[in-house]
């Protein structure tokens, strides 16, 4: 199994363990603490996003797949949390729309930059 994988998956089973498990009985200043944990975990899963080498053409594939495929469930939790928020509280915070435009700008200049670089 590829490392970057591996590394992939022990940081998500810390993540749940540590959500699941103890994040509803933490006292209201631990959440801070789990933030932090979770920052780093993400930042390991970042740097070893890019760190990433593939060796063949089906390596790249599966890693445009799974990128593609993180990009729509992120996406559509986005616009769930939209949903869920303007049928309960009849107001969206802001910062559900600002992540969503984020991830659209951010999508469209990388695909315009890689269509113009080549």
């Amino acid at each position: 199994m590829n490392p970057t994988i591996i590394k992939e998956l022990v940081a998500l089973i810390i993540l749940v363990i540590s959500i699941g498990l103890f994040y509803a009985s933490l006292a209201p200043m631990a959440y801070v603490l789990c933030y932090v944990v979770v920052v780093v975990m993400f930042l390991v899963f970042i740097f070893s996003t890019l760190k990433r080498t593939d060796r063949d053409e089906r390596e790249q594939n599966h890693h445009t797949m799974a990128a593609e495929s993180g990009y729509v469930v992120g996406a559509v939790a986005l616009l769930l949390g939209i949903l869920v928020q303007t049928i309960t509280v009849h107001k969206v915070d802001s910062w559900l729309f600002i992540a969503l435009v984020a991830m659209l700008v951010t999508r469209l200049a990388i695909r315009f930059y890689l269509d113009r670089k080549h």
